[in-house]
């Protein structure tokens, strides 16, 4: 859940600052799309408890693991985004790059994807204490299935774009 809930972020796209009637804009797109993740946590939550056939409380420690997880993901996108602009800054055309910087961006960065591939780990750790064995393949099997269709969704979404349309970070 954890992965779709970071795909649910990137998929709504960064808002950009403004004010007056933008602001309106943006304070009613931010909570559609609050609304709009409350939603897809609860119904996959719902279809989590019911094919796995998780008990009240499996299913109340699952939301506790999922959300602290989500969160320090949450935390490792914002920080990435950040190298990655820092480096793209770098990397514009017709300046020189700072050699060290680069190296610098690039070994963060790299460090950030090994950080959010062993939360996965960590957060599966968690889970076998409530989760059985059964349980736990399940519910990967499901959040793969629910991540392969936003990812889908995403693409489809990029393609009807206009030309030059800004796009999101992947």
């Amino acid at each position: 859940m954890t992965r779709l809930m970071r795909g649910v972020f990137l998929a709504g796209g960064v808002l950009l600052a403004g004010a007056g009637p933008v602001r309106a804009q943006q304070d009613t797109s931010m909570g559609y799309r609050a609304e709009l993740l409350q939603q897809i946590q609860d119904r996959f939550a719902a279809r989590v408890q019911e094919e796995l056939g998780l008990t009240d409380a499996q299913t109340s420690k699952m939301r506790q693991t999922t959300t602290k997880w989500f969160g320090f993901r949450r935390d490792l996108d914002a920080q990435q985004r950040q190298l990655r602009q820092a480096l793209a800054n770098q990397l514009r055309p017709g300046i020189a790059a700072n050699p060290d910087s680069a190296t610098r961006y690039v070994s963060q960065l790299i460090d950030i994807k090994v950080r959010y591939a062993e939360s996965f780990k960590q957060e599966s750790g968690e889970m076998s204490a409530y989760l059985t064995p059964v349980q736990q393949a399940q519910y990967f099997m499901l959040r793969e299935r629910l991540l392969d269709r936003i990812v889908e969704a995403r693409a489809q979404r990029m393609q009807n774009r206009p030309p030059g349309a800004r796009q999101g970070v992947p």
